[in-house]
């Protein structure tokens, strides 16, 4: 595969999780702060645009908040500027990416620049975000080949899915919102069902050691590390990569993830 089409591919992975991840992100942590008011509205926003590396230049309000995360074209760690860095990366593979893949993002590019998001309903506007978004998954899912551009996209994607977890988790909902923020933390990454099945209590740490180390919530640091080391591996098999060093370098991150995990065991 050349070189173009394999970073066209890596970064349409990338990009796609980015969006979805901020999206939920911005929808969850909104509706905290407007219900709990105990948090001053500028801290509330600066504690999120430092995990995502925003500026937090007049961004005070939960408004000014919804505004700069959902972005515009051209900063692509916003909403709308990853799905528009996605859409054009996917042109640069049109010919080679299933049509259905290209209008299903082409339709989520379409409702977030024609102004139908609405930043005094974020909540609403987010769901029908990550809906468009979930479509394009499942495009991606039902109709591209398992080729070397599958395994670029894959790894693109479970590398985004690591440090946006990570950042997630850097907002540290736990200590500013004690009682409501472990909750939020787990809505904004779509966990709350799957936590709450595993009996633990909805507090900061238990909370953090599901979303780094659980090993079937596809969202969870450990589980998005192996995906990325299973794609690697895919394309070492395709003939996609000329040697083992990316292989060593997923599969120590990986290695270290689980690691952890063992260690956090008292069995």
């Amino acid at each position: 595969m050349l070189s173009r089409l394999a970073e066209a591919y890596y970064w349409i992975g990338r990009y796609l999780e980015r969006a979805e991840a901020t999206a939920r992100l911005l929808a969850e942590h909104h509706q905290l702060t407007v219900e709990d008011r105990s948090v001053p509205e500028d801290t509330a926003a600066d504690v999120v645009l430092d995990a995502l590396s925003l500026a937090r230049a007049d961004v005070r309000t939960p408004t000014a908040l919804v505004k700069a995360l959902l972005g515009d074209a051209s900063n692509p760690s916003t909403v709308i500027g990853a799905v528009a860095a996605a859409r054009e990366n996917a042109r640069a593979v049109r010919d080679a990416l299933p049509g259905d893949v290209f209008e299903a993002l082409n339709g989520a590019h379409l409702m977030l620049t024609r102004g139908r998001t609405a930043a005094a309903s974020p909540g609403a506007s987010m769901h029908r975000v990550l809906e468009r978004l979930m479509i394009v998954d499942g495009a991606i899912e039902w109709t591209m080949a398992r080729d070397e551009g599958h395994c670029f996209l894959s790894l693109g994607r479970g590398l985004e899915r690591i440090d946006m977890t990570a950042r997630l988790l850097e907002v540290r909902h736990d200590l500013v919102w004690p009682d409501t923020g472990p909750v939020a933390t787990l809505r904004s990454a779509a966990a709350l069902s799957p936590f709450l099945r595993t009996g633990e209590p909805p507090d900061g740490d238990h909370v953090r050691e599901f979303l780094v180390l659980d090993p079937d919530f596809p969202r969870s640091m450990l589980h998005a590390a192996r995906a990325a080391e299973g794609a690697v591996r895919g394309l070492q098999r395709l003939g996609g990569v000329d040697d083992g060093a990316l292989t060593r370098e997923v599969g120590l991150m990986r290695s270290r993830l689980e690691f952890a995990g063992s260690m956090s065991d008292p069995s």
